[in-house]
């Protein structure tokens, strides 16, 4: 379990940090929206995660396992990217004055809140996804197998 969570948690921090800074090189790093894109990523790296973990370790596989699976891969990609975008916000003082220009909580930010903010939300859509996605992919263990 461990080793299939860090893989995929990597391939997270990896996602998200090609995601944010391929937005960024473009400009649109200040558009909240856009982290719609990261939950995509989150969301279809949990599922190979807990995907991988039930083809691998079948007789473990239960609701419990599926979601520590996708927690933790979520933990390690959710704690990377968060402590990449402290040090990104400390390096770049004009990008955190113009988050704090644009954004309504502007005034509370730094970049430590900011990163706290992207962390706790991180972690709440790791939970619900990774129930989710348990439920998803024993569900489609009990349909009848079709080629």
């Amino acid at each position: 379990m461990k080793r299939i969570a860090v893989r995929y948690g990597l391939w997270m921090f990896a996602g998200f940090s090609a995601l944010f800074l391929a937005m960024h090189l473009v400009g649109l790093s200040t558009n909240p929206n856009l982290r719609v894109l990261n939950g995509i990523v989150h969301i279809t790296l949990i599922y190979f995660a807990i995907r991988d973990f039930r083809r691998y370790s079948p007789a473990e596989f239960n609701y419990l396992s599926g979601v520590a699976v996708g927690m933790y891969a979520s933990m390690i990609g959710v704690t990377c990217f968060a402590l990449f975008q402290i040090l990104f916000l400390e390096l770049n003082p004009d990008f955190l004055a113009t988050l704090q220009s644009t954004l309504t909580v502007g005034h509370y930010l730094n970049s430590f809140t900011a990163s706290s903010i992207i962390f706790l939300e991180g972690i709440g859509i790791s939970l619900i996804a990774s129930y989710v996605v348990t439920r998803v992919i024993d569900m489609q263990l009990a349909l009848p197998y079709t080629n």
